[in-house]
Order: structure tokens, then sequence, then C-alpha cells
């Protein structure tokens, strides 16, 4: 008997074929295609703009999408961070 295992234990969640992040991207566009009455236009978008998302973040370090949110998010609402300085702080005396 032929059994498949799996060689990746700590792999990250998986939506379809795409990583939960990159589905995410597909599904907040196919969202708004549904609110738009453009579920089509949604899907193509989606598709583009996952697939788009997906290139862009193979290059990148994993937690790169943290980062953008830290520098160009306002506050720190979404990332609490108390170790950080506010991203406003762009130079440092001493």
């Amino acid at each position: 008997m032929d059994y498949a295992i799996p060689q990746l234990h700590d792999g990250p969640p998986k939506l379809l074929w795409w990583d939960f992040d990159q589905g995410l991207v597909f599904m907040v566009a196919i969202l708004f295609g549904i609110l738009s009455d453009l579920m089509l236009f949604g899907v193509a978008v989606g598709v583009i703009a996952a697939r788009w998302y997906g290139r862009h973040k193979s290059r990148k370090h994993r937690m790169y999408i943290a980062h953008l949110m830290y520098w160009f998010l306002p506050g720190d609402w979404l990332l609490p961070c108390p170790q950080l300085p506010p991203s406003s702080v762009r130079q440092f005396i001493g």
C-alpha cells in the first residue's frame, strides 16, 4: 500500500491552493464584487489581485505586510507593540 506522508507539518494554512492571506485578498475582492452587483468582475479582480499579492509576497520577508501596516497605517490600533516607538518618529537623538 502506498500512503502519502506529509513532508511539512509547520506549513502556513491554506485556502484552496493559496496561502490564507492570499486567499483573503481574493475573498475581499469577491465581497466587493457582490456588494457592487458585479460578481464576475470581483472574481476577475480577485484572481489578479491574489496572484499579484502572491508574487509580491514571495520576494519579501514573511512579515513584510506587518511592516507595511506599521509604517503606513495610522496609530497602533492594528498592531499594538509597546516596545516600538510610533512610526511618526523618524529621527532619534541620543
